[in-house]
C-alpha cells in the first residue's frame, strides 16, 4: 500500500533526507519513523496543568518583552475580519 502526501514541502523533506542517506524514499521514511517511534518509549504525552500553562507564557512573555507592554484589547471589528463568514453581507460591514 503506498502513501500519497500531499504537502511538497514534507515530500521535499523526505527526498533530501533519502538523498542525504544514500537510501531510497521508502527507507528514509520508514528510517525516521523508527526513530520517531523509539523515542516515544510508548508513554503517552502527560498533560500540562493550568499553573504549568500559565507558568510557562510568564516565561515567554519576559523573555519577549511583552510584559513591559499594558494589554490592550481588540476592537471588534478588528477581531471579527480575522475570521470572515463567506456572506459578503457580513464580511464587508
Amino acid at each position: 500500500m503506498g502513501i500519497f502526501i500531499k504537502n511538497p514541502e514534507t515530500e521535499r523533506k523526505a527526498r533530501e533526507l533519502a538523498h542525504r542517506r544514500g537510501s531510497t524514499l521508502t527507507a528514509a521514511v520508514d528510517q525516521a519513523l523508527e526513530q520517531a517511534l523509539a523515542s516515544e518509549n510508548g508513554q503517552p504525552r502527560r498533560r500540562r496543568s493550568l499553573e504549568e500553562i500559565h507558568a510557562a507564557t510568564d516565561r515567554f512573555r519576559k523573555a519577549t518583552g511583552l510584559d513591559q507592554q499594558p494589554p490592550t484589547p481588540i476592537p471588534k471589528a478588528e477581531w471579527d475580519a480575522l475570521w470572515p463568514t463567506g456572506i459578503p453581507e457580513i464580511d464587508e460591514l
